[in-house]
């Protein structure tokens, strides 16, 4: 939604804020220890302060819960990214930024592309939402899809709120691991904008030269309406080697390179006071390109129109939108020598939800109820078995959500979400999360929720059919075959979280635990039948259960008054799924066991911004190698393909510097020393990058 009503005076928040959650269950009541020993002397420097800490600004949050309120406040783990962390980074795209967000994992897979993954779940788990809008492109891939953080330019984005943990009591499936919101920039009453170019210059064969041109303007049209636009025309060679080459000296996917064309506009009328009216429309080709000298592989359109409004309602806040997308997919025949019928993806989204706040017992009761109903269709005719896949899916959902300040120092957050899918029928995901503020910036935090995701519509079609060289096989070593089956059921999870937070005048720190129990985890299961390519094929199944556990942590520290320490991880302590007989467990996704980012930024002077970070890459968790055992005798060892074997590093720097008060030049060198995983292991990061890019605004 674009804006909900303002929770009460915000205690304390920062630019930059982390927040945890921990499992109190038998075998992980250790981390509960470890977190409370942590953090004790840390406990008694806060209280033994004598002033509660206020910070000069306040950022208040959507996208953790339905009523705006501080980072810190929010019954949640999140963290926010505005547009001065983009600037002073000098990032091209959202993924430079993202590195620095604890929990989350950032590395590319065995098709060569990057994706989000939350707490060791798989990159499929995390939502991205564009204005508190699911996007559904990526349901035009199979795979290979090289994700939805590009459809923004980044000129156009005011911040990015990343919420840690399940979040499908608000945005229904597909939140199970985490939520990426991106929040645009609003509409303005006088004309103003930027413009940003941006060049990187590769020394490697495997990573190839880049450049864009990205814009955003906005002002007034007339009395009480505005208009705001933005656009990218961005390429990305292919590279000479691509990424997905391994050890066998053969690619595992043969196009990393694109060429993105953006425009999108908004229009905004207030025609009184309590009331807005929005109109936006977008529209998007990507083209992904094939080695040097071959035909482009993909071609990616992406349309979507949209109406929304906002009206004050006395003392409530209505909130509504009218949003379709259409998504096509084309692939090159480069025996035919023309484009393949395309896959296509259409959704048609309708939501309101109201926002109100009333008194219970004297205590401050905010609450939301809202509800949507949804309609997707897919048209799939590249399948490897020839036949056309297609479908459709009505589902709606209704939705409540409720803040109690139970006392002065604690808040009670309660959620329930009854969703009805047209296959699954009826599901309901409660939540219930707690805030206990210690004062002087010292906040505990700690919940429980449900989560849930349907099976998409391939998967159920008992005709679909998908290659895989390994990933997609796990348990077992690929190459195999998976086909769909209709029999499929809901994947759904139990998720606690536990943590501490501080926020201090010149320090902010946090510290969260997790644990996800995750039942009918969706994957493949092994038959003893073959394909006509002599593969053996698998067939979508429930698996018994997936479990992953660890510990988020995050500071953000300000050393002088022109020089900020910022350090991030994660530590994954458990991934691993099992499957019928199988004694040992498998890691749930490519998942470093820890992963860590630490950097420095510094304000030179007026005009000089100079930041560098080093991002540790630890052996992937739950890392596995078995010899082989022939099938049918119990169990089949496997390493999946995308197992990283060894710790690498990444290092980053670069410099931002003020020209004049119009514009910015900002220069860096991305993976300094070139540093890569193992050679076995089936993905590459990008090579040494230089970078150089200049941003006008006005």
């Amino acid at each position: 939604m674009p804006s909900y009503q303002t929770n009460s005076p915000a205690r304390v928040c920062g630019n930059r804020n982390i927040r945890a959650a921990l499992p109190p269950t038998g075998r992980l009541a250790g981390l509960l220890i470890g977190l409370t020993a942590l953090t004790a002397p840390a406990i008694a420097v806060a209280q033994a302060e004598t002033e509660e800490v206020v910070l000069d600004t306040v950022v208040l949050v959507t996208s953790a819960s339905s009523i705006a309120t501080s980072i810190q406040d929010a019954p949640a783990s999140i963290t926010v990214i505005d547009q001065s962390d983009i600037q002073a980074k000098g990032a091209r795209d959202l993924k430079d930024v993202l590195r620095t967000v604890p929990g989350l994992n950032l590395t590319r897979g065995n098709d060569g592309n990057s994706q989000v993954s939350f707490r060791g779940l798989s990159s499929s788990r995390t939502l991205t939402l564009i204005d508190g809008k699911r996007i559904s492109s990526r349901n035009t891939f199979a795979r290979h899809y090289q994700g939805d953080l590009q459809i923004v330019p980044l000129d156009a984005i005011e911040r990015i709120e990343v919420v840690r943990g399940p979040m499908s009591t608000l945005y229904g499936s597909d939140a199970m691991g985490g939520v990426i919101n991106i929040i645009t920039k609003k509409a303005t009453d006088t004309w103003s904008g930027s413009l940003t170019t941006d060049f990187a210059f590769a020394d490697e064969n495997s990573t190839a030269d880049s450049r864009s041109v990205t814009g955003f303007i906005s002002g007034p049209l007339g009395q009480n309406l505005n208009l705001s636009a933005w656009g990218k025309l961005a390429e990305i060679e292919a590279p000479d080697e691509p990424y997905g080459y391994s050890s066998s000296a053969s690619p595992l996917y043969t196009s990393n390179g694109t060429r993105t064309k953006t425009l999108g506009a908004r229009l905004t009328w207030i025609p009184q006071e309590g009331m807005e009216w929005g109109a936006e429309a977008q529209a998007s080709v990507d083209n992904y390109l094939g080695n040097p000298g071959e035909h482009d592989s993909n071609e990616v359109t992406k349309k979507s129109f949209g109406l929304t409004n906002e009206w004050q309602l006395g003392q409530g806040h209505l909130s509504s939108y009218l949003r379709h997308e259409t998504s096509g997919n084309e692939t090159w025949n480069s025996t035919s020598g023309a484009w393949n019928d395309p896959i296509d993806y259409d959704t048609t989204t309708l939501e309101s939800r109201y926002t109100s706040q009333t008194s219970l017992t004297g205590r401050q009761l905010d609450y939301t109820i809202g509800g949507l109903v949804a309609h997707e269709k897919l048209n799939d005719p590249q399948t490897t078995s020839n036949a056309l896949i297609e479908g459709s899916v009505n589902t709606a959902a209704l939705y409540a959500e409720a803040r109690l300040q139970a006392t002065e120092a604690l808040s009670l957050t309660t959620g329930l979400r009854m969703d009805h899918h047209e296959r699954f029928g009826t599901h309901v995901t409660p939540r219930i999360y707690a805030n206990y503020d210690f004062g002087n910036g010292l906040m505990l935090k700690g919940g429980y929720s449900q989560a849930f995701v349907a099976p998409d519509l391939r998967n159920l079609n008992p005709n679909y059919q998908m290659g895989s060289r390994g990933n997609g096989c796990k348990p077992y070593q690929g190459p195999c075959t998976i086909i769909g089956n209709p029999d499929l059921q809901p994947e759904t999870s139990d998720n606690f979280e536990i943590g501490l937070n501080y926020q201090g005048e010149r320090s902010s720190w946090e510290v969260t635990a997790f644990y996800n129990d995750v039942e009918n985890m969706i994957s493949a299961r092994r038959t003893n039948d073959v394909a006509a390519n002599g593969n053996p094929i698998f067939v979508r199944d429930n698996f018994d259960y997936g479990k992953t556990a660890g510990v988020e942590f995050g500071l953000d520290y300000d050393i002088t008054n022109d020089l900020t320490w910022i350090t991030s991880g994660t530590y994954i302590a458990k991934s691993e799924f099992k499957y019928g007989d199988f004694d040992t467990a498998y890691p749930m996704a490519t998942t470093p066991k820890w992963n860590i980012t630490t950097g420095l930024t510094w304000q030179a002077n007026d005009r000089l911004n100079l930041s560098g970070e080093v991002t540790y890459v630890g052996k992937q968790a739950g890392y596995v190698v078995e010899e082989g055992l022939v099938v049918g005798s119990g169990e089949q060892a496997s390493v999946p393909a995308g197992q990283n074997s060894k710790a690498y590093y990444l290092v980053n720097v670069a410099a931002a510097y003020d020209l004049n008060d119009m514009a910015t030049l900002n220069v860096g060198i991305d993976n300094l020393f070139n540093d890569q995983p193992e050679t076995d292991v089936s993905y590459r990061e990008n090579g040494r990058l230089f970078t150089l890019g200049i941003t006008t605004r006005f």
